[in-house]
């Protein structure tokens, strides 16, 4: 007499109770840190060394992106990417990615310093704000600065990058550089705009003294940027031809 087989009952779908060892949970992800003082930084600041080295030996690009990184500079992964926000906030790189001209200056060696102390401070305008001279301060001076904008301890990581981060970028400046100078040359638009009261002037027909047929001569000095970028110095000397040399 053969025998049936004896079958647990099947459990309807969906109906049976997970047991706690079946249950695979997922990490969630850190909330991002919000830091005061919008300073910024990189986990791994040698490679904005690497990439600011790199960038001074290699040929100017069109545009500065994670392909030019790669292949040109070889630099991979999530550090070199998140260095162009770096550069973007230096004022290196335009919005696009473009190079600036002060990415140009600082590709040379007599404009490396100021170029290098200019992107300091379009990049950490919060520690300018506490000194003047940051960039040459003592690191425990640093590090009190930095506690003081983020109120972060000074051993917290984001703390340390930041500091970093900024001595990267420092350390093209040369102790005791002065930077005297810097402030009274400003920008090339600057440079270029502080002419135009004067020709103003000199194109005035209605001048007074013109009516009574008085001649004025006018010396310019204009101090040209320390510049490989042959675009700039032809923009320059385009706007003297066009406005002074008529």
């Amino acid at each position: 007499m053969a025998t049936i087989p004896k079958t647990e009952p099947i459990a309807s779908k969906g109906t049976e109770e997970p047991k706690e060892t079946d249950v695979i949970t997922k990490p969630i992800p850190a909330a991002q840190r919000k830091i005061p003082g919008n300073l910024p930084y990189l986990t791994a600041s040698g490679t904005l060394k690497k990439a600011l080295d790199g960038l001074i030996e290699a040929a100017r690009p069109p545009k500065f992106n994670s392909d030019f990184m790669e292949n040109v500079l070889k630099l991979t992964g999530g550090a070199a990417r998140a260095t162009i926000p770096i550069l973007k906030r230096m004022e290196f790189l335009a919005s696009d990615g473009t190079p600036t001209d002060l990415y140009g200056r600082f590709r040379t060696e007599s404009g490396r310093p100021s170029a290098a102390l200019s992107g300091l401070r379009s990049a950490f305008p919060e520690i300018f704000k506490r000194s003047e001279y940051a960039h040459s301060v003592e690191d425990a001076k640093l590090r009190d600065i930095v506690m003081e904008i983020t109120g972060l301890k000074p051993n917290d990581k984001v703390a340390m990058a930041i500091r970093s981060t900024f001595n990267v970028v420092r350390s093209y400046i040369p102790n005791g550089m002065d930077i005297s100078g810097l402030e009274e040359n400003g920008s090339i638009d600057d440079q270029v705009a502080s002419t135009q009261p004067l020709l103003g002037s000199q194109n005035n027909d209605t001048h007074p003294t013109q009516r009574r047929g008085m001649g004025l001569v006018y010396n310019i000095n204009i101090v040209l940027p320390e510049t490989s970028d042959l675009k700039v110095l032809n923009a320059i000397f385009r706007s003297l031809k066009e406005n002074l040399l008529q």
